[in-house]
């Protein structure tokens, strides 16, 4: 449930940004990505502190360790979903 979640969020923060500057393809996909990135990292920790992320023995699991990993991660999807909405909103303007 919780990528669902993020997923629908970040399409609508890269739809928001990449509409409201049309012109600035480029400086609007670096923004949206680095707003996914924030927005995940944040739900990522709220999640955890929420209990909803449980790993298979039922205990919370411990990412610190992988944070950059997790980070980098992000940012690639964060920019793959910034260029494609951005892409498919410049089409639909055009």
């Amino acid at each position: 449930m919780v990528p669902y979640l993020l997923t629908i969020l970040c399409v609508l923060v890269a739809g928001a940004i990449h509409w409201s500057f049309p012109k600035t393809f480029w400086k609007s996909t670096l923004m949206s990505t680095a707003v996914i990135l924030l927005f995940s990292i944040a739900a990522l920790f709220i999640f955890k502190a929420s209990g909803m992320l449980m790993n298979e023995t039922g205990e919370d699991p411990d990412f610190s360790g992988k944070l950059l990993m997790i980070t980098a991660l992000t940012s690639f999807f964060g920019l793959l979903i910034s260029i494609f909405v951005g892409w498919f909103l410049r089409v639909i303007r055009a």
